[in-house]
This record gives structure tokens, sequence and C-alpha cells, in this order.
């Protein structure tokens, strides 16, 4: 009998009614805090549907450990935590007593460490930024080439007087350089080629930033898995490199989507490719893209080369709705591209046999069949630290292509065009610029229609619609521009969870001339929200005009817009 009043006891702690968890005396640590320190949440005061934190009645012991341990953490040595059940609650009262303070800081370093240490004279002892500041100062020094340096780093703890005492010592060693680097093969990939694609080469000065942005090309190349940069084996200060790579187990690669943009409207994408054609991680793509004012399929052949080198081969055919007309092109372009992350320089020649038809104004929008070839150059620099979502960097993009009226040109033309943007982040709050400067000069012959710069959407000012800003004909069909100018300014901000908020300028000057009227600005202001998804945030825009309000528009899109 006593063994089975001694198992129903047991049975029922274990399958007990969970009990309303609480804190009281905590008070410089707060009872969010604690909660996600035993992995709950407390939920917010608009969360009115959601039960508040309980725990199970076995998991109170371990629950006071666990948070005595993060109090000790934080620099609360004395704390003390006492558990008070009820038939409903268990309440955890905390005595915090008098935490410790850091008094001393020595340093001796050959580096200037001092931005990497977290704690300042003064404040609590934190073991967690006691811990972040070591790697902190190895990393920093790893970085800085010396990749055999010794570290001594410790914390001396008076319990009775409440002060902390730390000691961060480093010494560098001899400066590490790359050694030799070999490189396995696959089966379809040579390692030799991968090996060229490493941003550095055997005897240069040995830094972890060359390492990681060698696994950032590598894993660029669409044929490749998984990536292995062995850096561990050492003889003395020279650092030998072992590279491997695995390929992908399929190839080739369907893809198809729908989608909706306020720009284009609803649109539909099919595409395959092959990412290792032939080998040696070369692509072929083959893709085919409907929106409602637009059609386009191409055919693309990728071939890396070695030193940072790629070619890239492409034929295409577009077929595209203006306001006013309709464009037609089929095209061949050659690209030459040198990467050097952050960095890119590519050259290019474009074949364009360019239609322009369907006019409903032939004075200014003249019906034309046009061959025109164009070579080109582009110089782009990105520094942002995501694509999607970015919180900080910048990037520059510069590109020009012309061409020659000859009997192989129907045009002498020069079209440049130069962007830029910055990006700075005060904690979640997000400040943002972007310029767009354009100009198209023809001298002889014509170029089509399409090749004017058209403004107005989400990529551009959001007050207006999609290319319908400016000077309009007796149509009301947008003439385009032969030179712009513009400019955003963004606030971004955060809501609640994962929903952001932003506040926006934009500005917009344009002419038919080689310079824009800088006497006429559009000008458009609005707000947005950000919703922030895995595929990036979904973005929603309301602009207007501030001069005439009954100008405005909605945007919609998926991303940042830089």
């Amino acid at each position: 009998m006593r063994i089975l009043l001694l198992s129903i006891v047991v049975f029922a702690s274990l399958f007990g009614k969970p009990l309303l968890l609480l804190f009281s005396g905590n008070e410089k640590i707060s009872s969010s805090d604690l909660y996600s320190t035993l992995g709950l949440r407390l939920p917010y005061a608009l969360e009115v549907w959601e039960d508040k934190p309980a725990i199970e009645p076995i998991l109170i012991s371990q629950s006071v450990t666990t948070l005595t341990g993060y109090y000790h953490s934080h620099g609360y040595f004395e704390a003390k935590i006492t558990p008070d059940e009820t038939n409903n609650s268990i309440t955890l009262t905390i005595q915090e007593n008098t935490p410790v303070e850091i008094t001393d800081i020595q340093i001796n370093s050959t580096l200037d460490i001092h931005k990497a240490i977290e704690l300042d004279e003064g404040d609590l002892f934190d073991q967690e930024k006691f811990s972040n500041t070591k790697t902190k100062i190895k990393k920093q020094y790893y970085a800085a080439g010396y990749c055999n340096a010794t570290f001594n780093s410790k914390a001396w703890i008076d319990t009775q007087e409440h002060k902390a005492h730390l000691l961060f010592e480093a010494t560098p060693n001899e400066r590490c350089t790359f050694g030799p680097i070999v490189a396995s093969s696959t089966p379809n990939i040579d390692g030799n080629l991968t090996a060229s694609m490493l941003r550095f080469h055997e005897g240069d000065p040995y830094t972890l930033e060359a390492i990681q942005r060698s696994y950032e090309t590598l894993y660029a190349q669409e044929a490749i898995a998984r990536v292995s940069i062995n850096d561990i084996d050492r003889n003395g200060n020279i650092v030998p490199i072992t590279l491997g790579i695995e390929e992908v187990d399929k190839p080739i690669r369907f893809s198809t989507g729908l989608g909706y943009s306020t720009d284009q409207g609803v649109g539909a994408q099919m595409g395959i490719k092959h990412r290792n054609f032939l080998g040696d991680m070369k692509t072929l793509s083959l893709d085919a893209k409907y929106t409602q004012i637009k059609e386009n399929g191409s055919a693309i052949l990728s071939v890396p080369l070695w030193d940072h080198l790629s070619a890239h081969g492409e034929v295409g055919y577009v077929n595209e709705q203006f306001q006013g007309y309709r464009s037609q092109s089929v095209f061949e372009k050659l690209t030459l591209k040198y990467q050097n992350i952050p960095t890119s320089l590519l050259a290019a020649l474009l074949v364009d046999q360019a239609k322009t038809y369907a006019s409903n104004n032939p004075e200014a929008f003249p019906e034309s069949n046009l061959f025109i070839i164009s070579p080109m150059m582009e110089f782009n620099r990105d520094t942002r630290d995501k694509l999607l979502e970015p919180t900080k960097g910048n990037w520059i993009n510069a590109k020009a292509q012309g061409s020659l009226l000859s009997s192989y040109s129907d045009a002498t033309y020069l079209k440049t065009f130069l962007s830029g943007a910055h990006i700075e982040s005060f904690g979640d709050h997000i400040i943002a610029a972007r310029f767009h400067w354009g100009v198209l000069r023809t001298y002889e012959g014509a170029v089509p229609s399409a090749y004017r710069f058209y403004a107005g959407g989400m990529n551009s000012n959001r007050a207006y619609t999609y290319r319908s800003l400016g000077p309009k004909d007796l149509n009301g069909d947008p003439l385009g521009f032969n030179s712009l100018l513009e400019g955003t300014l963004e606030y971004r901000f955060p809501i609640y969870s994962q929903l952001r908020g932003v506040i926006f300028s934009d500005l917009t000057y344009g002419s038919n001339h080689y310079f824009p009227d800088y006497t006429l600005p559009y000008w458009g202001v609005g707000v947005g929200l950000r919703y922030v998804t895995p595929v990036g945030p979904i973005a929603i825009d309301i602009g207007a005009d501030p001069h005439n309000f009954g100008q405005h528009t909605l945007q919609f899109r998926i991303g940042e817009l830089f």
C-alpha cells in the first residue's frame, strides 16, 4: 500500500497542473528577461488572447537554480531566490542584494582593443560581455594576421567588497602568411579553377577577411553545395590551406512563380537552369516572364574563368507596352565580368534589333526598326550587409553605353547612368538615402523611344504611377526625359514585432535637354509599412505630391528599395 501511495504522489507531481509563474522583488532585472531565461515569454499588453507564463511544479527547483546562475552572470553574486507556492501560482521572491561593480580594467595589448571591450569601469560585472570581449579581441588579432597570438584574460571577483578587477592581455607574436594551397577536384569541377577564386594567394598576409570573402565567392557559384577552407594545420607563422568543395546533387533546377507589382501588374515566370552545364560551374538558363505590360524570354550561358573573371552570353526577346507606343527588342549580349567582392567591373557588347510600333504619336514616338551595336561598361561596389533588407552600408553603380553611326549601327549616341545609396542604422532605426542620375545624348541617327528615361513608380517617385511622371503629349502619354535626376530619403523604424514603418521623400528633376530642369521639381512624400518575412519585407507605400494631394498612388513590392 505504501508503494502504491508513493507512486500516486510521484505521478501527480510529474503531471500536475502548471502553476502561474510570478516574480517579486526584482528591481534591476526585468521580469520579461527572467521569463526569457526560463524559455518563457511574457505576452504584450495587447495580446489578451495569450496565456500568462506557467510552470510545471516539478521544474520549480531547477528554475530557481537557473535564475540564480543568471543573476550571478550579471554581477549579483549574493542574489537569493525563494519560491512561494499556492494552489494556482508560484511566486519567486528575489533578493538581488548588492552587485559586483568593475573598479579596474587593465589592458596590455599591441593593437588598440578598446573598442572590443564591452565593459567599462563602473559597470556591473557581466559574464556574457566578458566572454564576448575575449572573443572580439581574438578576432581582432586574427583579422590583423596574428594567427599565433597568445591571450590572457582574467576577472578577479571580490564578493565581500563587491568589486571586480579585469585583465585583458594579448601578445601578437609573428604575423602569419598564407602557405601552400591544395585544392581537391570533384568529378565535374577542376580544383585549380576553384583555387583561382580564392581571395588570397600563397605568401599573402593571413587574414580572416580574405577567408570569409573566399567563402562568399565560392558559395556564389550555384554548382557548389558545400565549401571547406581548412586553415587549422599551421607551421609556425605559415598557414597552409586545404580547399574542398561538394557539387550540388541535382544540378538541374526548375522555377515557376506568380506575382503582382503596382508597376507591371500581375506576372508569371517559368525557368529552367543547369547549374553545372558541361562541368566547371558553367550555368545555362532558359527563362520566360510575363506581366500585364511586358513579355520577355532569354537564354544565358555563364562561364567562370580564371582569377575572378567570368564570361556571359545572352540572347533574348522583349515586347513591352509603353504609354503611347509598343517596343520590341531582339538582342544578343556578350559580357566579360571581373568580380572582386564588394567590387565588380563589367565590359559588354550589346547587339539590339529594336522596333518601335503601334505609336499614338509618330512625332513624339517615331515608328522605327533600328539596329544598334553598343559597347558597354559598368562599375559596381556594394557593401550593404543584406540585399533585401539592408541595415547598413552603401553602394554605387556607374554605367555607360554608346554607339557610332555606321553601316552596322543606326545611331551615334551616349547613355550614362550613375546611382548610389547610403544606409545608416541607429539601433532599430535606419536612415537611408539614394540618388539616380542619367543622361541620353543622341548625336546622329535615332535611338528607340524606349532608350529614354522614364520616372514614377515604386522604384522612382512614389507619388506617381509607373512611368507617368513628367510632360505629356495631347493624348496624355508621358514623353520621358533625355536627362533625369532623382533622390530619395527614408526613415525606417520598428512598430511591433515583425511590423515596421517608413517615412519617405522622393524628388525628381528631368528635361528633354542634356541637363535636368532644376526649376521644375516633382516632389513626393509618404508613409509605408513593412512586414518582415524570410524572403524579404513585404512593402506597401502611399505617396503623394505635397503641393497637390490629389496626385497620389499606392505602391506594393517585396524587398526594400535600396
